[in-house]
């Protein structure tokens, strides 16, 4: 059984979690552990209260993927442990997800070099002087959701577009399936067996 390991911070986004975390144990490929940056409980945007399974010090095994979830304390969060982390993963060519928020830490520590990216405000990284390590600007790319090598980025509109985009990545959908699966997801079933038929 493969492994995703996913990051969530005190006040996440809970949608931004909810489809790639479905869909992974979906799967039946996939187990999951979450890691926190050192509580041992978080708490969502929507106040579902979270017991993580790890704090990112307890940490030392190599997972199959790991995923970022965005929320409201990205702006303040400066953690070497996730940087370096980020960083072994990128560098070894597993899959790394992340989306709003986490997008941001990830310019601010010039994780997003030599890579197709998005995220939610260009203008920020390239203004603000906490961002001073973003340097590929020419490299961000006007969609919602965007998916190269093995790094997916989406800005904060997109959990299901970024969890498909994962699952592509990890190679456990084709490309057709994928697209048949987001238009459920963001078109309703009624629209869904008008195009597809009936679901299984």
């Amino acid at each position: 059984m493969k492994r995703a390991l996913i990051v969530l911070t005190e006040e996440y986004a809970d949608w931004e979690l909810a489809y790639i975390a479905a869909e992974l144990s979906m799967s039946h490929e996939f187990e999951i552990n979450t890691v926190s940056l050192g509580e041992s409980t978080v708490t969502s945007i929507g106040q579902i209260k979270t017991v993580v399974d790890y704090t990112i010090d307890q940490i030392s095994e190599t997972y199959d993927a790991l995923i970022v979830i965005g929320g409201n304390s990205w702006s303040t969060i400066e953690n070497e442990q996730l940087v370096s982390l980020i960083k072994s993963y990128l560098d070894q060519s597993i899959v790394v997800g992340a989306i709003c928020g986490a997008v941001d830490f990830f310019a601010k520590n010039g994780l997003l070099t030599g890579y197709k990216h998005t995220g939610n405000d260009l203008n920020t990284w390239t203004t603000v002087e906490d961002y001073k390590q973003y340097h590929n600007s020419l490299d961000f790319v006007n969609e919602d959701s965007v998916a190269d090598k093995n790094l997916v980025t989406s800005n904060g509109s997109s959990s299901v577009d970024f969890a498909f985009n994962i699952i592509q990545a990890l190679g456990l959908l084709d490309r057709k399936e994928a697209e048949k699966n987001k238009y459920f997801y963001k078109s309703g079933y009624v629209a869904y067996k008008l195009k597809y038929g009936e679901i299984g």
